[in-house]
C-alpha cells in the first residue's frame, strides 16, 4: 500500500493539471465541485490539446469534420482526448457536442455513411453504433432510443451466439491481401467490440437474467474464439474491418510481453487510463495487472526494461503529460495508467 500511495504523491507533486486532476477525482475521490479541482479544470482547459479539440467545434457545437476519424478532425477521437485530459462533461462546450449529435440532420454528408451503414446492417461497428457510444461517452441518458436501440442489438448477438458450437457456424474464410481471413455471415449473431463496448458503458439492461445470459455467452465465446487467431471482416461486396474482439485479453504479468510489438505496450497502457466509466459484464472482471508488472512499476530502473520504441510509441499515442522536459513528467505518464488499473481492479491493498 505504501509504494502505491508513493506513486500517487509522485504525480500529486510533479503531475501536469490534467493527471493530477484525475488522480484526485478517479483515485481519491475528491468532489468535482471543491475550489481545488475548479482551479485544476481551469488549468486543463488551458492546455495547448486542450484547447486545440475545441478549436475545431463548429458553431452547431460538432467537434472536427466528421464522426469517425483522427484527433481535431474525427468527432469520436476528439472526445476521447478531452475525456482522457480531464474536461468534465458538464463543460458547456462538452454538453454542445453532444445537443449537435442529439440533433444532426445532415448525417448522410459524412464520408463515413455509406460505409458504415454496411457495418450498421451486420450490427458491427457501424454509422449510428459510433453515434450510441459517443452519446454515452458524453452522458446522455441511456433511454435515447440511439442508445436503447444498440444495447438491443449487443444482447440479441450476446444470446444469439449460445447457438454456435464452431467458428464455422457464423463465419467463412477467404484469402485477403495474401492473407487467410474471415467474415461474418451475415445475420448471424456473434458479438463483436461494438457490443462488448456498449453494454460495459451502460446500465439500463442489467437484470439479473440479463447479467446472467451475457456472462454465460461471453464465456461461450471466448471458447470458440479460441479456434481462430485472426481477423474477422465485414463482407458488403468487399472487406471491412476488422470487428471482431479481443477474447484473449487477460492478465499482463510483464512488460517484455510487448517487446515484439511495442505498439499494443501504448495501447495497452491507454486502456488503462481509460476516462470512460465501465461496468463488469464477464464472471471474473481483471484490469491485465499482473504482479510482474507491479514490481516493473515500483523498481527504481523500470525505463530500463523499456526499448526506445516503446518510449516513442507510448508518448506518441498514449502520453497525457504535455511535454516531457524532465524525467518526472516521463515518470508520471508511466506512473499513472497502472495506479488507475490498480483502483479500479481493486489491487491497492496488495501494493
Amino acid at each position: 500500500m505504501k509504494i502505491y500511495n508513493d506513486l500517487i504523491e509522485f504525480i500529486l507533486e510533479y503531475g501536469s493539471a490534467n493527471l493530477r486532476y484525475r488522480v484526485y477525482k478517479e483515485i481519491l475521490g475528491e468532489p468535482c465541485d471543491s475550489d481545488k479541482m475548479m482551479q485544476l479544470q481551469e488549468e486543463i482547459l488551458k492546455l495547448p490539446k486542450v484547447k486545440k479539440a475545441f478549436s475545431v467545434q463548429k458553431e452547431s457545437g460538432f467537434l472536427g469534420n466528421v464522426i469517425h476519424g483522427i484527433y481535431f478532425d474525427g468527432f469520436d477521437s476528439t472526445v476521447n482526448l478531452l475525456k482522457r485530459n480531464g474536461v468534465e462533461l458538464t463543460n458547456p462546450n462538452m454538453q454542445r457536442a453532444k445537443d449537435s449529435l442529439l440533433n444532426w440532420t445532415d448525417y448522410e454528408k459524412d464520408h463515413f455513411y455509406k460505409g458504415g451503414n454496411f457495418m450498421d446492417e451486420y450490427g458491427r461497428g457501424g454509422f449510428r453504433a459510433i453515434i450510441a457510444d459517443l452519446l454515452v461517452e458524453l452522458g446522455c441518458d441511456e433511454n435515447e432510443p440511439m442508445i436503447q436501440t444498440q444495447i438491443n442489438y449487443a444482447l440479441e448477438h450476446f444470446e444469439g451466439a449460445l447457438l454456435h458450437t464452431s467458428i464455422d457456424d457464423f463465419t467463412r474464410p477467404v484469402r485477403f491481401q495474401g492473407k487467410n481471413v474471415r467474415y461474418y455471415i451475415k445475420d448471424c449473431k456473434f458479438p463483436a467490440a461494438n457490443h462488448v463496448q456498449i453494454l460495459s458503458k451502460t446500465s439500463s439492461w442489467r437484470s439479473e437474467e440479463n447479467i446472467e445470459m451475457v456472462r454465460r455467452s461471453y464465456e461461450h465465446c471466448k471458447k470458440i474464439a479460441s479456434e481462430y487467431d485472426g481477423f474477422i471482416y465485414i463482407n458488403c461486396g468487399y472487406l471491412l474491418g476488422p470487428f471482431n474482439h479481443n477474447w484473449k485479453s487477460g492478465i499482463i504479468d510483464d512488460v517484455h510481453a510487448f517487446d515484439s510489438n511495442p505498439i499494443d505496450f501504448a495501447w495497452w497502457m491507454r486502456s488503462l487510463a481509460s476516462a470512460t466509466e465501465t461496468k463488469p459484464i464477464t464472471y471474473e472482471p481483471t484490469s491485465g495487472i499482473g504482479q510482474g508488472i507491479l514490481d516493473w512499476i515500483f523498481s527504481d530502473d523500470l525505463l530500463s526494461e523499456l526499448t526506445d520504441e516503446h518510449i516513442r510509441l507510448f508518448k506518441k499515442f498514449a502520453s497525457l503529460e504535455p511535454a516531457w522536459r524532465k524525467k518526472e513528467s516521463m515518470l508520471c505518464d508511466i506512473y499513472f495508467p497502472i495506479v488507475l488499473g490498480i483502483k479500479k481492479s481493486g489491487l491497492a491493498d496488495k501494493c
